[in-house]
């Protein structure tokens, strides 16, 4: 399959969109998506919802594995997310490495698993950002399997 301006081989659910926020009401804190698509796989490497943005990019299990996602994770950031162990990892540093090169970030923060396997998505990501010469502000968050943080720290380069 190859991309196709912003779709993934022309299928209509890989277009970006931008999600219009609905009001939300005082006791409702779940913080919805604001862009469509979120996996890394079927973004295109132009996707005006990430310009200015905080970016989050979260390994398949975080969301699940943590209770609070939306809450501490998700608010007031564009997510992408993907499995580092069993999506194509160099796939993922060109993909990135053409966005970063592209497209102003405010900031990138990685969110993976304890697992040995997950360290691959923040490896995936130093290179990227190596390869595109940009230094945008760059922090791990490590989620241990029961759902609970065991670090975050920024990310040596």
């Amino acid at each position: 399959l190859t991309m196709k301006n912003d779709t993934h081989a022309g299928c209509p659910s890989c277009a970006s969109v931008a999600v219009t926020a609905e009001p939300v009401a005082a006791a409702d804190t779940v913080k919805r998506l604001s862009h469509w698509p979120i996996q890394i796989k079927l973004i295109g490497t132009i996707a005006p919802f990430l310009n200015n943005a905080d970016l989050l990019v979260a390994a398949d299990c975080t969301a699940f594995a943590t209770p609070h996602f939306h809450q501490e994770f998700l608010k007031d950031r564009k997510v992408l997310i993907g499995c580092p162990k069993l999506d194509d990892g160099m796939q993922y540093v060109e993909k990135f490495t053409q966005i970063f090169s592209t497209t102003p970030l405010k900031s990138l923060t990685v969110l993976r698993m304890e697992v040995p396997c997950c360290s691959g998505m923040t490896m995936i990501l130093k290179e990227a950002l190596k390869k595109s010469g940009k230094n945008i502000p760059f922090t791990e968050t490590v989620i241990g399997i029961k759902g609970d943080v065991l670090s975050e720290k920024p990310v040596d380069r």
